[in-house]
């Protein structure tokens, strides 16, 4: 099922809600578009996975967090937001790909926890 993704800000916090299945092409597209785009959040950005499917291979997640790593250019934070526990894991790999000193991420499993961390 191809994705599909639906942008939007509320509360100080980008929502990058997807369903379906992207590639990895698309999570890159999706990066540049929030970020390229003026009016944009940058500073606290929630993918929400939940209605999503993807399994990444180590290789892939690197590509992706390489690609996001490059565009940080305010300190930030990025929560993802993920139901299945295989999307837990590859998310938490993720996270681990995408450590650095400009941006943190960390993987939710409850929206409203994933907010509160975002705001603090």
């Amino acid at each position: 099922m191809k994705a599909t993704f639906d942008i939007f800000e509320q509360k100080g916090v980008l929502f990058i809600c997807i369903e379906g299945d992207p590639t990895v092409d698309d999570i890159k597209q999706t990066i540049d578009q929030t970020r390229n785009e003026a009016g944009y959040n940058h500073l606290s950005r929630l993918w929400d996975f939940r209605k999503a499917s993807f399994d990444f291979n180590a290789e892939e997640l690197e590509e992706i967090a390489s690609h996001a790593s490059t565009a940080d250019l305010d300190p930030s934070r990025v929560a993802m937001l993920v139901s299945q526990d295989l999307s837990f894991g590859v998310s938490r790999m993720y996270e681990a790909y995408r450590r650095s000193p400009m941006t943190d991420v960390k993987v939710f499993r409850e929206e409203a926890e994933a907010i509160d961390w975002l705001l603090e």
